[in-house]
């Protein structure tokens, strides 16, 4: 468990989800000092509202009097990274049903899981213009979305979301002399039938307000506004005023305004094999080799910025967190901090590329789940529900290769058949059916990869993607003795009561791609759980690559370990 600043309580964690992926998702839990409500806090889900998830990070660093906070600093890592509102679909337009196809789709799993443990929503956006009931002109008007606070609704129920919003509007606004910066209420009307955004029946506030009947609103301040560092306090001071007429007391860290202007470019830093790449200039690399990246300092641990490089042939894939071989060559490589451009290194290459091996047969390169894999043509590799591949290209070859995972679309609204360099995250759930064949493995789903290049002969080779299954949690009790508890989801198992580290989990796959949750917050390898007599504990184990749940254990409390 890791524990952040020193003024974290007992009982306060920080997870990371999806770890290892090009989606992250960072979570921190803030207990108070005092009992009461558990907010949830979000920013981040658009990745061109910059000062929604740098208010969020900055709020993760407070300290909480009364109640607890779940905050979500940067939901949408890809978006950020490229400084989109979206990579493949709007990730706030996917909570009107739990979809299964993009990233986008796995992220939104996790935040229903915390959104359940929570008492009331608050999301932080950064909109166009300046909100205003009437139009104005082309940046105040009824389309405009910045400068305000959104809701779904006045009244739901019994939740009086206009009384506490202009409470709220009452004291932020008292502090901002211009006009035109202040803050207006914003209702959507999202249930009413002419509703003019029936799109916001799609988003997570909605969801929070009518799934879970809990109290959320947007915080949205305007794009249109230059000043990051006061468009950050703004939305904290709102925020933190949100909180307070919800039940929650925090306190919220210390910085500057030319921190937040500045925090995106100082003290980041990465080394491509060993060396520095540098702000600009050239970077020698050699043909056929295979990168190593490593974050050397990642910046100024208050705003924890989200570092990325980038090929220039491969926009998007993040190689701090994604493996490559270079076969074949690009030109530049580009590091970014939360979206921001801080070096372009020229590549130099300097030898060249490795010959064929001279066999009869093509031979594929692929990294699976980090590693790397040979296939020849007409092989089949062998993987497990949630394995990570990354097709890498052809051994020796000359060509603009395309290789195409049949079933697979890397990029939805571009679909070339060109599956290089991108993560696939093998769940068949994801693919396309038409495009499975029939495997001699029971349990198992096989799709093809072939060769497309034009101009050459064809080649393929098949993967075959295993059912997950889990056949044993690895346990150790208070004296460090281990147990080894066999696995039956929806089963139930017997434990003395006491305290348990979580070692392992025996199945057939690498255990890191599972990750396991005990009601309500992750439970990562090494860490302790407690079984009471009278209090059940639920323990769920899921995949770790997409969130989806594989099965559920109760733990109770008794006197010999059975089942």
């Amino acid at each position: 468990m890791v524990l952040f600043a020193s003024h974290a309580l007992a009982g306060s964690w920080e997870h990371s989800f999806f770890t290892g992926t090009q989606y992250p998702l960072k979570v921190v839990y803030l207990k108070g000092e005092q009992p009461g409500p558990t907010i949830m806090v979000q920013g981040g889900i658009q990745g061109d509202e910059s000062a929604g998830y740098i208010t969020a990070q900055l709020l993760s660093q407070a300290k909480v009097l009364k109640g607890s906070v779940i905050v979500l600093p940067r939901a949408n890592v890809p978006s950020i990274n490229l400084h989109k509102r979206q990579i493949n679909v709007d990730m706030n337009r996917r909570f009107d049903q739990n979809y299964n196809r993009f990233y986008e789709d796995r992220v939104a799993r996790v935040i229903r899981f915390l959104l359940a443990q929570s008492d009331a929503f608050i999301h932080l956006h950064e909109g166009s213009g300046f909100y205003n009931p009437t139009y104005v002109d082309n940046l105040r008007n009824p389309k405009r979305y910045g400068q305000s606070i959104i809701v779904d609704t006045l009244v739901y129920d019994k939740i009086d979301l206009a009384h506490t919003v202009n409470s709220v509007l009452e004291e932020l606004n008292g502090r901002i002399a211009a006009s035109d910066y202040q803050f207006k209420l914003f209702n959507t009307r999202t249930f009413d039938q002419g509703t003019d955004y029936p799109e916001m029946r799609k988003s997570l506030t909605c969801y929070a307000l009518a799934e879970h009947g809990i109290p959320a609103m947007a915080v949205e301040v305007s794009k249109s506004i230059t000043q990051i560092d006061w468009k950050v306090r703004q939305q904290l001071a709102a925020t933190i005023m949100l909180l307070q007429r919800l039940g929650v007391t925090v306190l919220p860290p210390d910085f500057t305004d030319e921190e937040v202007r500045a925090y995106a470019r100082k003290g980041v830093q990465v080394s491509v094999n060993g060396r520095l790449l540098p702000e600009s200039g050239v970077i020698n690399l050699a043909p056929g080799s295979t990168l190593s990246v490593k974050s050397v300092s990642s910046g100024l641990r208050e705003f924890s910025p989200e570092l990325a490089l980038f090929a220039s042939d491969r926009p998007g894939v993040n190689l701090i967190s994604a493996r490559r071989m270079a076969l074949e060559p690009f030109s530049a490589l580009e590091l970014r901090s939360d979206g921001k451009q801080v070096a372009r290194a020229k590549v130099k290459w300097t030898g060249k590329l490795p010959v064929s091996p001279g066999e009869d047969k093509p031979v594929f390169v692929c990294w699976l789940n980090d590693n790397p894999v040979f296939v020849r043509d007409g092989e089949t590799l062998q993987t497990v529900m949630g394995d990570q591949l990354i097709l890498e290209g052809l051994w020796g070859s000359d060509f603009k290769e395309v290789v195409n995972l049949k079933g697979f679309v890397a990029i939805p609204w571009a679909n070339n058949g060109q599956d290089l360099g991108w993560e696939i995250i093998l769940d068949p759930d994801n693919f396309m059916s038409k495009y499975s064949i029939e495997s001699d493995r029971p349990d198992v789903t096989r799709f093809r990869v072939v060769r497309e290049t034009p101009g050459v002969p064809s080649a393929e080779f098949y993967v075959d993607i295993a059912s997950r299954k889990v056949h044993a949690l690895m346990l150790a009790d208070s004296r460090g003795q281990s147990l080894l508890v066999p696995w039956v989801s929806g089963g139930s198992y017997r434990l003395p009561q006491g305290q348990y580290v979580l070692e392992g989990a025996w199945s057939n796959g690498a255990d890191r791609k599972l990750v396991t949750t005990t009601g309500t917050r992750p439970l990562s390898q090494g860490e302790a759980f407690t079984v009471d007599y009278g209090s059940p504990l639920e323990l769920t184990v899921r995949q770790a690559t997409t969130f989806g749940d594989i099965g559920t254990m109760t733990f109770t409390a008794g006197g010999l370990a059975e089942r």
